[in-house]
């Protein structure tokens, strides 16, 4: 089995809030020997004052620019062991459109990135970059929210969390669940989300076994939940109460007029998860994947 975890996109402010998405891409590049790149993301354009003319400020960009490579380069050393190299990336562009090119440029099979975990109009302001990324990326995206931080600073993954139904993005999320339960030794938890009426015919497991890699199947459990309300609140309770170290979830892109949005149940485990979520988007064509709209929309 291939995770296809080559090429790893973690987008960083150098501040401490985007030190847990680093210790997970260190973990698997540990694992998997994958290629780490760190971006930064600004438009250097508009970081000045307006107290000189327009001329000065773009005359000064390769400068700003320097400067904040040699910041990413100062960070990289401070938090990453001589033992894992990992290279760095500026992007003059929105933090999310750069992202979204940066993640098309290297080819990146994994863009792991920091999500602020606020609600309301705090969170609406500083998750609209994760937001984004999410609605119009077609690769797997993996979030963590600093409160996730292990006191000790080590990160682990060794029970892992899929919740599935019959589509083909869910066997696709269930497929790279399977591929990093084997990766890491990880314990497999299928949940079958299903309506109240769906409580006959086949068990959980006689249904979706099929679905799972050999190599993992003595380390996978079953589980269906009926749904009473919120899916995504009934999923979470289940990962609260097993302890999961990560959530697996599949999702597919729609488009609605001129907006791309993602499911409700995977966008509600992304935003409100107290572990790290690893979403898995069903994948479009190349000429979709440069499609990219011009402005950032912040979505609430």
């Amino acid at each position: 089995m291939n995770t296809s975890i080559e090429r790893i996109l973690v987008p960083t402010d150098t501040s401490e809030f985007s030190n847990l998405a680093l210790r997970y891409a260190l973990l698997f590049q540990k694992r998997l020997g994958s290629q780490v790149t760190l971006l930064y993301a600004e438009e250097f354009t508009f970081l000045f004052s307006g107290e000189y003319p327009i001329g000065y400020y773009f005359e000064n960009v390769p400068e700003v620019k320097k400067h904040a490579g040699e910041l990413l380069r100062k960070y990289a050393q401070e938090h990453v062991p001589p033992s894992a190299p990992v290279a760095t990336m500026i992007m003059d562009d929105t933090p999310a459109r750069g992202i979204l090119i940066a993640a098309d440029d290297i080819d990146a099979d994994l863009i792991l990135m920091g999500t602020h975990g606020r609600h309301g109009l705090r969170r609406a302001l500083l998750g609209s970059v994760t937001e984004r990324v999410l609605r119009e990326t077609d690769r797997p995206v993996m979030t963590v929210a600093p409160r996730l931080f292990p006191a000790n600073g080590e990160v682990k993954i060794e029970t892992i969390l899929c919740p599935v139904n019959f589509t083909d993005v869910a066997h696709q999320s269930l497929e790279q669940a399977c591929a990093f339960a084997e990766v890491f030794g990880a314990e497999l938890i299928v949940v079958h989300v299903a309506e109240p009426d769906d409580t006959h015919g086949q068990s959980v497991e006689a249904r979706f076994s099929g679905w799972i890699d050999p190599l993992v199947r003595n380390r996978t459990r079953y589980q269906q939940v009926l749904v009473s309300g919120d899916p995504a609140a009934q999923i979470l309770d289940v990962a609260e109460r097993i302890g999961v170290d990560l959530i697996v979830i599949g999702a597919q892109h729609r488009r609605f007029s001129d907006a791309t949005v993602i499911g409700t149940t995977t966008e509600r485990i992304t935003r409100f998860a107290r572990q790290p979520v690893l979403t898995i988007v069903r994948r479009a064509s190349a000429e979709t994947r440069r499609e990219r709209e011009p402005e950032l929309v912040a979505t609430v």
